[in-house]
């Protein structure tokens, strides 16, 4: 997979608007850390942030998101020496840098996802959004020209390479011009802010008609039901939402989740479960054909769903080793797992979580024991579970549902979320699990919606159902 670095150039002084643009309120946070926070939610890596005027404003603005910070001495001298900044930052793996300006927060994640995969699709030297054949900004720029890139002078940018490379640019039409309008007056601010003012909850849940939810932490707490669970799938089916239950946890059996949920008073139809376990075996089978020696570490949820997909668990000459969240893990089946790997075995992880939520707090989880291996190993595992794609496409599958109508809930900031945001759905964060309003505050992932736990959300569902 190719690398692509975000470069976002915040240098200028903003001589017109009369105040340093980078500082503006935008939704509750400061522009910069906005344009900052839809890099990082595009999975652009690294994000290099370029300072000049204002820079210690700037930079406090910044705190708490992991970017990398590049001070521009020469910003008065013009837009290319930031860009030269820029790329001075960027680590040598890096194919590609998008370059994004810090004035323009309409440019949304989804935009800079299909800039990058323009890139990928067509390996073009240059991929910019494009309104009736006009190229805009952000414009992406492949390593093969960075050091051309890095000999603009003045306050060109790469207009110039665009101009002097007009057969290697692809294009990603924009149809609302709105978009790629940047803020250059006070004006502006106003009539962009506004249109970007955040949608109620009521319109929000109104557009959802697929719900994919996570479980614990957000059904549950261990053995406790959470309070409304009985009325939250009550209103779930008053308004026809369709949904799949999908867990990270790989440990138990589908008919387990279903037998719990039926003990808190809820009956689900068992073909609404899906675990990681599941996801992994339907992923694997595309892979390997029924008869191939697997070895498993995971509870009965991992060996349930690789036998019945027709795969041998065995040690002996297994082709591919699948790691899920075990409570017998031991050293014995590390050794194993890795001396399988380093004799050519495939490494595949159900899913990252690093911590397992228990009354008493948190325990390792399956990304520990990922971790492990991969350090051993030196072998990286390709994992199934949230945020990756997998479990949310064989969820929406399930439901024949698209991304336009389907919502993603959970409780963690870093699978549930990050992964239905990389989906393209809506997210909806509950406060009854593992991430809190204070990892909320620091993160720069922002849900759609946020409630307290899903009783709370059943009650506004039912006001929009009266609505």
């Amino acid at each position: 997979m190719t690398t692509v670095a975000g470069v976002i150039l915040a240098a200028g002084g903003s001589t017109r608007f009369g105040q340093p643009k980078q500082l503006l309120d935008w939704n509750g946070v400061p522009l910069v850390a906005h344009v900052a926070d839809g890099a990082l939610s595009a999975d652009l890596r690294p994000v290099v942030v370029v300072l000049g005027c204002a820079a210690a404003d700037v930079q406090a603005a910044l705190t708490g998101r992991p970017v990398q910070i590049a001070v521009n001495w020469r910003w008065e001298e013009g837009l290319s020496t930031s860009v030269q900044a820029g790329l001075a930052l960027l680590p040598p793996e890096t194919d590609a840098a998008l370059f994004l300006q810090c004035d323009q927060p309409l440019v949304s994640p989804d935009l800079l996802r299909r800039l990058v995969a323009r890139f990928r699709e067509t390996g073009a030297l240059i991929v910019c959004p494009a309104r009736e054949g006009r190229c805009a900004s952000p414009v992406l720029f492949a390593r093969p020209l960075f050091r051309e890139l890095a000999a603009v002078t003045g306050d060109q940018g790469g207009r110039a390479l665009i101009l002097r490379h007009p057969d290697a640019v692809a294009t990603v039409e924009v149809d609302d011009p709105a978009v790629l309008t940047d803020i250059d007056t006070p004006e502006d601010y106003h009539r962009l802010r506004e249109r970007a003012r955040p949608p109620e909850p009521a319109e929000v849940l109104s557009r959802i008609r697929h719900l994919i939810i996570d479980m614990d932490g957000v059904l549950w707490r261990a053995d406790q039901p959470m309070p409304g669970l009985v009325d939250f799938f009550a209103t779930l089916r008053e308004r026809d939402i369709r949904f799949v239950l999908a867990t990270n946890n790989a440990g138990k059996r589908p008919d387990e989740y279903q037998q719990k949920l039926r003990r808190f008073g809820v009956e689900v139809p068992l073909e609404t479960v899906l675990t990681s376990a599941q996801a992994t075996a339907d992923y694997l089978a595309s892979l390997a054909p029924p008869g191939t020696p697997v070895y498993a570490i995971g509870g009965s949820g991992v060996r349930h769903a690789l036998t019945e997909k027709g795969f041998v668990l065995t040690e002996e000459d297994a082709r591919y080793v699948v790691v899920g969240w075990d409570r017998e893990l031991s050293w014995q089946k590390l050794a194993t797992a890795s001396l399988l790997i380093q004799r050519g075995a495939v490494l595949i992880g159900t899913n990252p979580d690093t911590t397992y939520p228990t009354p008493e707090g948190l325990v390792p989880g399956n990304g520990s024991t990922l971790a492990v291996l991969e350090l051993t190993t030196g072998v990286k595992p390709t994992v199934i579970g949230k945020p990756e794609p997998w479990l949310y496409r064989a969820a929406m599958a399930r439901m024949a549902a698209v991304p336009e109508t389907t919502a993603a809930l959970g409780d963690r900031l870093d699978t549930d979320i990050l992964g239905g945001r990389r989906a393209g759905l809506t997210t909806i964060m509950v406060l009854s699990g593992i991430s809190t309003a204070k990892d909320l505050a620091r993160s720069p992932l922002r849900p759609d919606l946020v409630f307290a736990d899903i009783g709370e959300l059943a009650r506004v569902w039912k006001i929009v159902g009266r609505g």
